[in-house]
């Protein structure tokens, strides 16, 4: 090769480097001058998705959750697997804090020099380095400080005292309509994502509030509540619990007062605070892992990003989002309030997830509040996706424990359209985040002509209740009821016998591999009703499912038996038609 031909190759390889080269200038830093980083790496070792026990990492009420909700998708996968600890390990030699581990991003953030950084970098198990982000969190929200007392219309004969001043916000989006057919939030677990919630084990609003669990991924510790009336790390949250879930008759009523809650704390309110996306992603991983079946996030992250990076696929917090729905959470996010602007969209992250549901904010008359963001999103989908009201908004006091205010933000919008949303699974709990997003979309204000203003409208809950209803939301189709079925199935079921029935059924089926199984019945609604305990059942001998069925009414259901192959993890579903007669 000639010198011409060594130095024209030189100079490739010098270019190509150098458009990899990390700019370090580029990374926040701490007080400390430390940088601030995401350390992604290449793989998780040698951990296995068949071999892991996914009672490790999931709650039993996740795992009931990613079984209802994502029936085609596989239990437990790659995403899953925790990071390697021995690359953990070996990591930690090289920098001086690690802040947040993330399984589904297979990455840590951690704080380093330059220099420690460099070093990683040349790690062999790592794959890159990003900058974490920081910035400020969405534009507070105004105070009223006075506010006139609403008229209330009495409408479908609601008793409209027992809501307060909070009949306006729910009754927009037809909360008290769900209500009226006995539907609270009961069986339904949400998480939020906020900041502290100051008041929480003094405010009069939170006296029935049922809390499953809290965490603070600021400071590491279970205390998310602020003590005493100057609050410096927690207000925030305490105006967006209090209004999806604050339970004052005649004062104020959350849509979903009677659901059960977790309460992440991934930010601190004190001045100036940056707003670390790290800890949200810890948080929503931390609240799927819970179990949580409904995320509503109040928070969001634009500074460092650019309208440009409100793709989908940029921000870490939006690919956290958009896991979390795949597995069966449900995903609320402030659309943010920067207003309009002509020339690009005003986006906060999550909000711009291909799966999260962005919520915009209108006034008690349904019109758009000029501070609710706008779209579309770089890659030009139409966001937000959906609007409650936003504007005037009453709620719990953060500083006095018997006293309400009235706020405005998509701070608000979201919770209450989060909240309405917990009505519907509570009804029709097989509904999957997708099947729940086109109902909510397909019913909305604007539905015909969505925009990117209000996306397809004002979330219609009473719409959106019929919608499912008419819905196939049980998950069994006709040819599951073709018996006898084929000896080279993996899970074979027989016809349950007698049929109809009056006081027991008994329900014969045969594996081709050791599976853990759960039997459960549905009435024509789709509603499960009743379930047997999951128990492990081994293979190729013929077994027995035995339902009591004494407490049924007389009519037609359906009975589910579930399949998880312990070799796979692969989730087998097939069932059958039952008739009660009494």
């Amino acid at each position: 090769m000639s010198k011409k031909s060594i130095f024209w190759v030189f100079m490739l390889v010098f270019s190509l480097v150098a458009q990899n080269a990390v700019k370090w200038d580029a990374f926040p830093k701490t007080k400390d001058g430390a940088l601030l980083a995401w350390v992604i790496f290449k793989d998780k070792g040698d951990q296995q998705v068949d071999l892991f026990k996914v009672t490790q990492v999931l709650s039993p009420k996740a795992i009931e959750r990613r079984t209802l909700r994502c029936p085609k998708r596989p239990l437990f996968n790659y995403s899953d697997l925790p990071v390697y600890q021995t690359y953990l390990e070996k990591l930690g030699f090289h920098v001086q804090k690690i802040r947040v581990v993330s399984r589904w991003l297979n990455a840590v953030s951690v704080e380093a020099s330059k220099r420690e950084l460099e070093q990683i970098q040349k790690l062999p198990f790592v794959q890159k380095i990003d900058p974490l982000w920081v910035g400020q969190r969405i534009k507070r929200d105004q105070l009223e400080k006075t506010a006139t007392p609403k008229q209330m219309l009495n409408k479908n004969n609601i008793d409209t005292s027992f809501y307060g001043e909070s009949f306006t916000q729910l009754d927009l989006i037809k909360v008290p309509v769900l209500h009226e057919k006995g539907l609270h939030g009961e069986d339904i677990v949400i998480a939020l994502l906020d900041d502290g919630f100051n008041l929480l084990y003094d405010h009069e609003a939170f006296d029935s509030l049922q809390v499953l669990a809290t965490y603070d991924f600021v400071h590491g510790d279970e205390d998310v509540a602020d003590g005493g009336n100057q609050a410096s790390e927690g207000w925030h949250g305490t105006l967006t619990l209090s209004t999806i879930a604050g339970y004052v008759p005649t004062k104020l009523i959350g849509p979903a007062y009677r659901a059960s809650y977790l309460l992440a704390k991934t930010e601190v309110d004190q001045s100036e605070t940056p707003v670390e996306e790290d800890y949200w992603v810890a948080g929503i991983e931390w609240a799927e892992a819970q179990g949580a079946d409904i995320v509503s996030s109040s928070l969001g992250y634009i500074d460092w990003y650019t309208p440009e990076d409100m793709d989908g696929q940029t921000a870490k917090t939006t690919i956290a989002a958009d896991l979390a729905v795949e597995k069966g959470v449900i995903v609320f996010n402030s659309a943010g309030n920067e207003g309009y602007n002509p020339n690009n969209n005003t986006l906060i992250a999550p909000a711009d997830g291909k799966k999260v549901l962005a919520v915009a904010a209108v006034n008690e008359d349904g019109f758009r509040v000029s501070f609710s963001s706008v779209g579309p999103t770089a890659d030009g989908r139409i966001k937000p996706d959906l609007a409650a009201m936003g504007k005037d908004v009453f709620m719990a006091s953060y500083r006095f424990s018997s006293s309400y205010e009235f706020h405005s933000g998509t701070s608000f919008s979201c919770p209450l359209a989060a909240g309405g949303t917990a009505l519907l699974l509570q009804a029709f709990p097989q509904t999957t985040p997708e099947l729940m997003a086109k109902a909510l979309k397909a019913t909305a204000s604007q539905a015909d002509v969505p925009d990117n203003y209000l996306g397809w409208g004002i979330i219609n809950l009473e719409k959106a209740y019929h919608y499912l209803d008419t819905a196939n939301v049980v998950y069994i189709d006709s040819s599951q009821f073709q018996y006898p079925l084929s000896k080279d199935e993996n899970l074979m079921v027989y016809p349950g016998k007698p049929n109809p029935a009056v006081n027991w059924v008994k329900i014969p089926f045969r594996l081709l591999h050791p599976s853990l199984v759960q039997v459960e019945v549905y009435d024509i609604n789709g509603r499960k009703i009743y379930a047997l305990e999951s128990q492990m059942f081994n293979a190729l001998q013929l077994h027995f499912a035995f339902l009591n069925i004494n407490h049924l009414a007389s009519g037609t259901y359906f009975y589910l038996i579930k399949a998880k192959n312990l070799d796979s993890g692969r989730m087998l579903k097939k069932g059958g038609k039952l008739i009660v007669l009494h």
